[in-house]
């Protein structure tokens, strides 16, 4: 399976030096985000993290991780780490099952399969996007805390490694009532996304049904 681990480099804005690929960063967008697409690569490769296809400069010295893989590439119903980059898009509503689907080259019922296994990962993050599909959200909650804490300590931040997993975290303390946390949790989406409207708003609708409205 040919699955690789990106770096995209934080000097001088986002440069790439991925085997049998040439990435490209577009312009920043107010937040200091840049689109990232493939200009050259071997067979058919298809970005899946970040989840979005942005990324933001780190705040230290140290890469930007992100997963690309070959379209219809069956192993990577295996690969947890590319199966929990595409349950992502799909839990925070930026893609449908069926456009993951399409994406990918891989039947829809084979990945919805294949998601489920993720409950058995020992990865915070991995385990976490499936106890969320799942609607377990306090064990989901759990696991997300953990995995957003872990990338909070890094000796470098990367943003387009928190802000999915901060917005996991907000979605799954919202599901288990638990407002005030999921604002909180939002927040520190928008730390990192200050201009992000949907955040905001999701952040705006837990504070108000946490009864405290004049927070935002």
């Amino acid at each position: 399976m040919k699955l690789f681990c990106l770096l995209f480099l934080a000097a001088q804005g986002l440069h790439f030096d991925v085997p049998n690929a040439t990435l490209e960063a577009g312009a920043p967008d107010a937040d200091g985000w840049r689109p990232v697409r493939i200009v050259t690569a071997k067979g058919h490769p298809v970005l899946i993290w970040p989840f979005d296809g942005l990324a933001a400069t780190p705040d230290g010295p140290g890469p930007v991780p992100a997963l690309l893989m070959q379209r219809g590439d069956e192993k990577v119903l295996r690969n947890k780490p590319a199966l929990a980059a595409l349950l992502t898009p799909i839990l925070l509503g930026a893609s449908t099952p069926e456009e993951i689907s399409k994406k990918t080259g891989l039947p829809q019922d084979a990945l919805q399969q294949a998601f489920a296994t993720l409950t058995q990962s020992t990865d915070a993050f991995e385990k976490g996007t499936a106890l969320l599909s799942l609607h377990q959200s306090l064990e989901a909650a759990e696991q997300l805390s953990l995995a957003l804490k872990q990338r909070q300590r890094q000796l470098t931040r990367v943003p387009s490694e928190i802000y999915p997993v901060a917005l996991l975290y907000g979605h799954a303390l919202d599901q288990s009532k638990k407002y005030d946390a999921a604002a909180v949790a939002y927040l520190t989406a928008l730390k990192v996304r200050p201009s992000d409207e949907a955040t905001t708003k999701l952040r705006a609708e837990a504070l108000v049904k946490a009864g405290k409205p004049e927070a935002r």
